[in-house]
């Protein structure tokens, strides 16, 4: 019975034996951290859509490309809503080491350097998730708003394989690629004109617009006016694409629109002072300086304020 019973043992002990053996050589390879900080900023090709971060030798690199010169990344998808991607022959992560240093040009090179060389390469299989989230941050200072736009991308059950072993994550974050951003100065200097009861500012790529209250009137005396800024009295800031003329500033611009943010609450204050000549002392105009004060900016669901600020002069010349 002994015999029978350690027979018996040593039977079940081979079977978890070659148990053992076959899952220690069927690929799956599970690190629990790859050597990437997930702080440090996701670095991208100029030239196309691969986006990678470097360590070294090792580069973990992911081909965003879509048709001849796209992106599956969507630059105008909703703020700060998770999207979602499936790794497939297209849309593929990579995980490569290399036998020396990298740098960017190893990577985004037409024709790469002959060294460093690849020394391994794993590459994603289809049914993986790519998790993105498109979010945009303003930072206000003394002469500028900057806003500034980014995606972060994370992993969600992906597996990388080499054709004979496999790396697998049920999670992995990523990090984070800055891909556009925009200086909002709100300097119009004395570029102003009413349009239609819409007083109106322009540079060479801004335009703002105040539809003003139906009985207000510019003062000839020196005075000090407020306007409160609601959705009757509507301040809109747009920042354009492209260069815009300003020599006609009432005329609305056919150029594609980068910023359009919009004034809930605030106030605008005008400095008004009479202008008189030195040589004649008669009045030749007026000048109307406009200073914004706590005024709130609203894009989609993100805002800045701007406490106080001169957007410049309006001026009116007898």
């Amino acid at each position: 019975m002994w015999e029978s019973l350690y027979a018996m043992k040593k039977i079940v002990g081979l079977i978890l034996t070659a148990g053992c053996l076959t899952a220690c050589n069927d690929g799956d390879l599970v690190f629990e951290n790859l050597n990437f900080d997930e702080n440090q900023d996701i670095q991208k090709c100029t030239d196309n859509e691969l986006y990678f971060k470097i360590n070294n030798n090792e580069l973990l690199l992911v081909d965003f490309t879509f048709g001849t010169n796209g992106s599956v990344l969507d630059t105008i998808a909703p703020l700060n809503e998770l999207q979602k991607l499936s790794t497939s022959n297209q849309t593929k992560i990579y995980y490569r080491t290399y036998d020396g240093t990298l740098n960017t040009n190893v990577i985004c090179s037409l024709l790469p350097p002959a060294n460093p060389k690849v020394v391994s390469e794993y590459t994603s299989v289809p049914g993986g998730t790519i998790n993105y989230t498109r979010t945009m941050v303003p930072v206000v200072t003394e002469s500028t708003v900057n806003v500034t736009y980014r995606y972060t991308i994370n992993f969600e059950n992906i597996t990388l394989t080499n054709g004979s072993s496999e790396i697998r994550y049920t999670t992995l974050p990523y990090g984070s690629y800055i891909y556009d951003s925009s200086k909002l100065s709100f300097n119009f200097s004395t570029n102003f004109e009413i349009c239609d009861g819409i007083l109106t500012g322009k540079t060479s790529n801004e335009m703002l617009q105040l539809q003003l209250p139906e009985d207000f009137v510019f003062p000839t005396s020196d005075q000090t006016q407020t306007i409160s800024l609601n959705d009757t009295s509507l301040l809109s800031y747009f920042m354009f694409k492209t260069t815009i003329s300003n020599t006609d500033i009432c005329e609305t611009p056919d150029t594609a629109v980068k910023e359009e943010w919009h004034v809930s609450n605030g106030s605008l204050e005008i400095v008004s002072t009479v202008v008189t000549s030195p040589v004649t002392n008669q009045i030749t105009g007026y000048r109307h300086v406009l200073r914004l004060v706590n005024a709130e900016f609203i894009k989609d669901k993100s805002s800045f304020k701007i406490t106080e600020r001169i957007l410049g002069t309006y001026q009116v010349v007898l």
